[in-house]
């Protein structure tokens, strides 16, 4: 991403925040840049383009935050529990965002009802990103003994991101629960399912 990119991202950020997905046009972004609207679409600036620029951000920074505890130390349940707060740390920034692209059209987490062949892998790989951890950990976690087996990670993995990211989101925006009381409301109640030990789920 190059600097006018970053700049880019940076005053989309703001809009969203301070009026949701209905705020973030170009209009408003050239508004916010000190450009004009021509300028943008020289440089090709859509607002299809800046969700792209967005989400793949997003992606990157979900990436930077979680996947080193796929080689840190400690159990897979302790492991699992730093890289569901990581999702919701990283997720909090980003958080109008990706409420209003689900509600738009499932966001970068989902294949849109219309997709394309080629929209449709890129999503698959764009869903990995976010599962795959998460799988891992749990493999790590049922070949310790600390995370209860289950008899499809992949699919509890899907489940898992959803659960704690969605419900994350859905207690930051919609209920205006502070970042703390979000997070760990939903990743205690997250690990207490999947604990092995129910007294150290119960006691996160």
């Amino acid at each position: 991403m190059d600097i006018w990119e970053t700049r880019i991202t940076e005053a989309a950020l703001e809009l969203l925040a301070e009026d949701g997905m209905a705020g973030l046009t170009v209009a408003s972004l050239a508004r916010r840049l000190g450009a004009s609207r021509m300028t943008l679409h020289r440089k090709g600036i859509t607002r299809e383009r800046v969700i792209e620029l967005l989400s793949h951000r997003a992606a990157e920074e979900y990436q930077r935050a979680v996947w080193p505890t796929l080689v840190s130390s400690g159990t897979g349940f302790e492991r699992l529990d730093r890289a569901l707060r990581s999702t919701c740390r990283v997720a909090d920034p980003w958080r109008h965002l990706l409420v209003g692209l689900f509600a738009e059209d499932g966001g970068i987490f989902h294949e849109p009802d219309q997709a394309t062949a080629e929209e449709r892998d890129r999503a698959v790989a764009t869903r990995a990103v976010f599962v795959e951890p998460l799988s891992r950990l749990l493999r790590d976690g049922a070949l310790d003994g600390s995370l209860v087996e289950v008899d499809d990670v992949e699919e509890t993995a899907t489940v898992l991101f959803n659960q704690v990211g969605w419900t994350y989101l859905a207690l930051r925006v919609g209920q205006r629960w502070s970042q703390e009381q979000a997070e760990s409301s939903v990743v205690s109640l997250a690990l207490a399912a999947l604990s092995a030990s129910p007294e150290r789920g119960r006691g996160r």
